[in-house]
């Protein structure tokens, strides 16, 4: 199986500055030598997320996340190594050589990403041809111009069984994938056909650029659904994309401030009212993950949405998402019968600007509504309590949570000490039945739990720190002996020579492959001074590896003692060779075989 040189990785390595490479997913500030922000991997208040320039590494001190560059890429992104290496030489500009490895994940996406982005193509053109005069007309009335069809990758499915079949064929794209990839159905008989034919096309992309799918808008007098969506594949999950991402998030980082629309010309329309930061949903209510996600960018939302019931029960659903994942959540519903495109083409922008200033806090637009039932049923007064207590225990801050606590308390001239007596039973509920991320953030790789694993680590900890003990160390060592082949490859290349001068850690760090030891190698690194004496920790790692593999050579002689099959064991010689093994274990322990 043949490999990116390793040149070529080094390239891209050179060339994907970590901090750059992080900002781009989550806001970092700097203090000290380090660059914190809050974790993407786990939900967190306060930041433990740090980046090491100098090194190339991060670390998370809450839930353990770390590695280098790669890793990074492949935990946020999902991705392979070869597929992370990829991603951003493509982000550096530089080109990969023919021979890329490919595994047969990474070979699934790359022809799903081609099959979407030739249908991009091909909805692109169409929608500027003569038969696409019906869908430039629906989206002009919409305010939608000819220049911005490519900024939100707009076109339009011609109104043919088979047009998008034709096109792959001409590029020798085989059907199957195109089906994989959700772009045509396939029939009982097995023949296939467009899923999207005579529709406008909005093109749904990743944080990368890569078009993983499409939503589209009828515009044919017939009984089909007015939008359909791609259905979910291997590089397409609704509940991680967010329509408009793409094209906002560096808007949203700079304002500290997201909005969320339900539809696609909501957000086309918002932005020709010079409103950039701006996110929609498309076809999906927000998820966990969505406000993961957004949580990258800033911590401050606004749900933007329509007047009708469905529209605020939407609105209210998401806002208690997002404010489990730390946001700040404000409320912003429209004038009945206007939706968010409307607004905005019909009002202008001052308007839009004034409407999304008139936002109110979750909680004030729950208190307002609740205010709305004073004269309702007991029944009814003590489910809208229960509403407002149950996103008031979502709130992190215990100072905020307790101005809520009273200021409902007054408001509702309910006793205090019974609210909270529900928020508590609130609580209970939930972590019944949520199951914590602290408990897998804490799951460990088991090697690393053992005494070789930990002895092995603690060694390439101290080389990596101390490179002037490298040769000390590696002459009381038989790397074939290191169990963890990431381990073994980096003291095989410290055996070739090393000057402990120009020796720069972050050369190794950053080529480590296995994300599992570059996050435990990660969080070594970033601590201060683990070790102030450190040949004497070294020492001990010696001893605990050789130990290690004494011990193993004694339980084997133990396992052999034992009668199997009716065969007797040949005990004489057996206990010779346990006494062997027990004479090397004490010399081992006294440290009679460490060089100094």
């Amino acid at each position: 199986m043949s490999q990116i040189p390793e040149q070529v990785i080094d390239q891209v390595r050179f060339a994907s500055d970590i901090v750059s490479v992080v900002s781009g997913y989550l806001t970092l500030r700097q203090k000290g030598r380090n660059f914190f922000g809050l974790c993407p991997f786990h939900k967190e208040k306060t930041p433990s997320f740090s980046v090491n320039q100098d090194l190339q590494i991060f670390h998370c001190f809450g839930c353990g996340a770390g590695g280098n560059v790669f890793t990074f890429i492949m935990k946020i992104e999902g991705l392979t190594f070869i597929e992370s290496v990829k991603l951003l030489a493509k982000q550096a500009g530089i080109t990969l050589p023919e021979d890329v490895e490919n595994y047969d994940q990474y070979r699934e996406k790359e022809a799903l990403y081609f099959a979407n982005k030739l249908a991009a193509q091909l909805y692109q053109e169409s929608i500027r041809t003569e038969s696409a005069a019906e869908a430039r007309q629906y989206l002009n009335s919409r305010g939608i111009t000819d220049d911005e069809f490519e900024t939100f990758g707009i076109g339009y499915a011609p109104n043919s069984w088979d047009a998008l079949i034709r096109a792959a064929t001409a590029k020798s794209l085989n059907i199957e994938v195109l089906h994989r990839a959700g772009l045509v159905i396939k029939k009982d008989g097995g023949s296939f056909y467009d899923r999207f034919r005579g529709r406008i096309t909005f093109a749904i992309v990743n944080l990368t650029g890569q078009v993983v799918g499409f939503g589209a808008r009828r515009i044919l007098n017939d009984n089909s659904p007015k939008y359909i969506n791609s259905p979910e594949t291997d590089i397409y999950q609704k509940r991680y994309i967010l329509y408009g991402l793409y094209q906002s998030r560096d808007t949203i980082r700079s304002n500290d401030q997201v909005i969320i629309v339900e539809g696609y010309t909501d957000l086309t329309s918002l932005f020709r009212s010079h409103i950039r930061n701006v996110v929609a949903t498309s076809g999906t209510a927000l998820t966990e993950d969505h406000a993961r996600l957004l949580r990258r960018y800033t911590s401050n939302a606004i749900l933007l949405y329509d007047a009708d019931s469905a529209g605020a029960a939407a609105a209210l659903r998401g806002a208690d998402i997002l404010l489990e994942n730390g946001m700040e959540v404000k409320i912003c519903i429209m004038p009945p019968g206007l939706d968010p495109d409307e607004f905005a083409r019909t009002k202008g922008d001052e308007e839009v600007k004034r409407l999304l200033a008139s936002a109110v806090p979750l909680m004030e637009f729950k208190l307002n509504k609740f205010e709305s039932i004073q004269h309702g049923s007991t029944s009814q007064k003590a489910s809208g309590t229960r509403d407002i207590l149950a996103s008031i225990a979502k709130v992190n801050d215990p100072i905020r949570r307790s101005f809520l606590v009273r200021d409902l308390a007054e408001r509702l001239k309910i006793d205090e000490s019974s609210l909270w007596n529900e928020i508590g039973h609130i609580e209970r509920q939930y972590r019944f039945r949520v199951p914590g991320e602290e408990k897998q953030a804490d799951e460990k790789d088991t090697f690393f739990e053992t005494s070789k694993g930990t002895a092995e680590l603690g060694l390439l900890q101290v080389a990596m720190r101390h490179p002037n003990l490298i040769g000390r160390i590696v002459k009381n060592l038989n790397i074939d002996n290191i169990e963890h082949s990431e381990i073994r490859l980096l003291f095989q290349n410290f055996l070739k020579g090393v000057d402990p001068l120009t020796f720069k850690p972050q050369d190794y760090l950053t080529a480590i492959q296995d994300a599992k030891i570059a996050a435990k190698l990660s969080d070594l690194m970033m601590q201060e001074n683990p070790h102030p004496k450190p040949w004497e920790f070294a020492r001990d790692c010696l001893i605990r590896l050789h130990l290690a593999l004494v011990d193993t050579e004694i339980k084997r002689v133990k396992e052999k003692m034992k009668p199997a099959a009716g065969v007797e064991p040949d005990l004489k010689s057996l206990m010779d060779e346990l006494v062997y093994y027990l004479g090397e274990r004490k010399k081992i322990q006294s440290g009679e075989y460490i060089v100094e």
